[in-house]
């Protein structure tokens, strides 16, 4: 079994804002730690394209997927190096409605990308499984779309409340790909997420600081970081507890064996916010377990 791992895992926020390890560094590392693939970030598609190709090369990786937003552009970046898809780390809505737009915005963007041959798909936090109007606003972006597909990332899943499996069965052929990360705590899927149509409170934590001075753009990581601090936002990572731990609430055989029930493979990538571990330790970990233990 072939399990990926987001960029994301290496650098973090750093990542987001050219900082951290390079691209090859990463690629490198996670080689090492056992990984068969990566998914990237927007940040990581700076590099040119035929470095890129040359560092998957020399480590014997390859690309399934990225986490941005489906521009044209990213799409055509993709494709050249051979990925499967284009995956929307989120966007914010927050009723039926919104989700409908959402849902067609994402048809849309898979129309965009069929020529090229990169699937579109949408990830999902806690906050995707907010009810409205007695359903989970998630589901409606699912029912009222039908060209693009879903990442779901099973631990945010777990911990809003909802058990992957029974939810990959019910909404069978739309999972291109799952996010895996350990859960032991059902916490809900929270407040009223934000609205697509109002000015995010506080804006865009990394708009513009791209453009600063490496000084200023570490100063502003730590102002970052302190709101991890707070310890209603640090619950949110509490459940990252280790792969198949004895406190885990998820089936991870148990969700292969809905996925298997599907016409198409959906690929694996482990991406964790929080380590239970010292983090290279925690991602090997997770890998081998995985290999191990799923059939």
């Amino acid at each position: 079994m072939k399990i990926g791992i987001g960029t994301y895992s290496f650098g973090g926020i750093e990542s987001y804002l050219g900082l951290g390890p390079s691209l090859l560094e990463k690629f490198q590392k996670a080689k090492s730690l056992g990984y068969d693939f990566v998914e990237l970030l927007p940040s990581d598609l700076e590099n040119d394209t035929e470095d890129i190709r040359k560092w998957l090369a020399e480590t014997g990786l390859t690309v399934s997927s990225i986490h941005a937003e489906p521009t044209e552009d990213v799409v055509k970046k993709m494709a050249e190096l051979g990925a499967q898809a284009v995956i929307w780390a989120g966007t914010p809505f927050n009723s039926t409605e919104e989700a409908i737009e959402v849902a067609q915005q994402l048809d849309a963007m898979a129309e965009m990308a069929a020529p090229y041959g990169i699937k579109i798909g949408y990830h999902n936090h806690s906050s995707e499984f907010f009810v409205d109007q007695g359903k989970p606003i998630l589901e409606t972006v699912i029912e009222n779309s039908s060209k693009c597909f879903f990442q779901l990332d099973c631990g945010w899943a777990m911990n809003a409340g909802t058990w992957p499996p029974s939810f990959i069965r019910r909404y069978k052929n739309r999972f291109i790909a799952i996010h895996v990360k350990e859960n032991c705590r059902v916490a809900g899927p929270g407040p009223k997420p934000a609205s697509r149509h109002e000015e995010r409170k506080g804006g865009n934590p990394f708009a513009g600081l791209k453009e600063l001075p490496v000084e200023e753009r570490l100063k502003a990581i730590e102002e970052i970081k302190k709101r991890f601090e707070d310890p209603e936002h640090a619950k949110r990572f509490d459940p990252q507890c280790r792969m198949g731990a004895e406190e885990s609430n998820i089936s991870w055989q148990e969700i292969k064996n809905a996925l298997d029930e599907q016409d198409f493979e959906a690929f694996w990538v482990v991406e964790r916010e929080g380590f239970y571990d010292e983090h290279d330790k925690c991602l090997a970990e997770d890998c081998a377990w995985l290999k191990e233990n799923i059939r």
